[in-house]
């Protein structure tokens, strides 16, 4: 029997013995920022603007999702929604996947771990934007959804992989 046991630290795809080079550090979390601006801005076209041609996208889950403002004093507003729903896409959703995007599926390639969070989080964002509509509306909102997440996920995960690396952590 070896004496070696398998480390539970061990990077994806890396030998017993061997430990991961990718920190968690300014660089990473910057680039993992620019990448979530950028898969942003190209699911907007899938998530808004195609639905917008069909007439089928509204702007009240967005001023909804404002609504924690009215804990701060504000009135939640189409902007504001917006804004938050950027700062999301662009700071939270990036900074999550840095930390967690070393244990998602699949092994490789790495930015396709992109895909698996947006999926993730695509589920939490189906029951938060349900429009109260007719099936054909909701059926749509599911699929243009889906596919603009998972547009910023390929996005932000091969984005990420490209110039900065998955960080691999030990636990």
């Amino acid at each position: 029997m070896s004496q070696e046991t398998p480390n539970p630290a061990t990077a994806v795809g890396q030998h017993v013995g061997e430990t991961a080079d990718y920190e968690i550090t300014g660089r990473v979390v910057l680039t993992a920022m620019a990448s979530g601006f950028v898969g942003t801005v190209l699911m907007l076209p899938v998530l808004v603007g195609i639905p917008e041609l069909f007439g089928l996208f509204t702007t009240e889950p967005i001023t909804r999702f404002a609504g924690m403002a009215r804990f701060f004093g504000y009135e939640p507003t189409l902007a504001l929604g917006a804004f938050l729903f950027g700062i999301g896409g662009v700071v939270v959703l990036p900074v999550t996947f840095v930390v967690v995007g070393a244990f998602l599926p699949p092994e490789s390639p790495e930015y396709l771990r992109g895909v698996s969070f947006a999926t993730l989080y695509w589920v939490g964002f189906v029951p938060a934007f349900w429009p109260p509509a007719d099936a054909f509306v909701v059926a749509s909102f599911l699929v243009f959804s889906l596919l603009a997440h998972w547009v910023y996920g390929l996005s932000l995960g091969y984005l990420l992989d490209l110039f900065a690396d998955i960080p691999q952590h030990e636990v």
